[in-house]
C-alpha cells in the first residue's frame, strides 16, 4: 500500500437483528483535535474541577471521524462466506501508508496509515490491518 492509493475499510463480526438487517462492527478512525476545539472545551463546564485521581482535568487530544461504513440485507446474501465481512461505502485515499501518530498523552500508535474521506475530505488515522487496497496508483515514467 502506497501514498494515494484507494482503500475501503472492513467491516466484521457480524450481527443479525429481527429486522434481517445484518450490521458490522467498523474500526474507529482517529483525528488530532484542534485548537479551537480544545479551547471550547476549556470554556465547557466539563474542564472544571478535578478528576477521580484529585488531579486537574486534561483536555481531549483525538477524536473519532465518521463515514458510512453500511449495512447488508440478509437476504441478499448467498452465503455465509458473504456475510463474515462486508467493505465500507465511503472510499478512502491514503495519504501516508506507514505513520505511528501520538493520539494521547501516553505512547505512540504504531501500525496506523493517515486517510482521507473522498466523500467529506476530513483525514484520520486507522490500524492498516483493518483497510483493503481497492485500486493501485502507480506512476509510470514518460519519456
Amino acid at each position: 500500500m502506497k501514498k494515494g492509493n484507494q482503500v475501503k475499510l472492513i467491516g466484521k463480526y457480524p450481527y443479525c437483528g429481527n429486522d434481517d438487517i445484518v450490521s458490522y462492527r467498523w474500526e474507529t478512525i482517529y483525528r488530532h483535535i484542534t485548537a479551537e476545539e480544545v479551547q471550547k472545551w476549556r470554556d465547557s463546564p466539563e474542564s472544571r474541577g478535578i478528576d477521580d485521581a484529585g488531579e486537574s482535568k486534561l483536555p481531549p487530544t483525538c477524536a473519532r471521524v465518521s463515514y458510512e461504513g453500511g449495512t447488508l440485507n440478509k437476504s441478499d446474501s448467498k452465503t455465509e462466506e458473504e456475510m463474515k465481512s462486508k467493505l465500507s461505502e465511503d472510499t478512502f485515499t491514503v495519504v501516508r501508508s506507514r505513520c505511528a501518530p501520538r493520539l494521547s498523552y501516553g505512547r505512540k500508535w504504531a501500525g496506523m496509515t493517515l486517510v482521507r474521506n473522498d466523500r467529506t475530505g476530513e483525514e484520520g488515522y486507522i490500524k492498516r490491518t483493518e483497510i483493503q487496497l481497492i485500486t493501485c496508483n502507480t506512476k509510470q515514467n514518460l519519456l
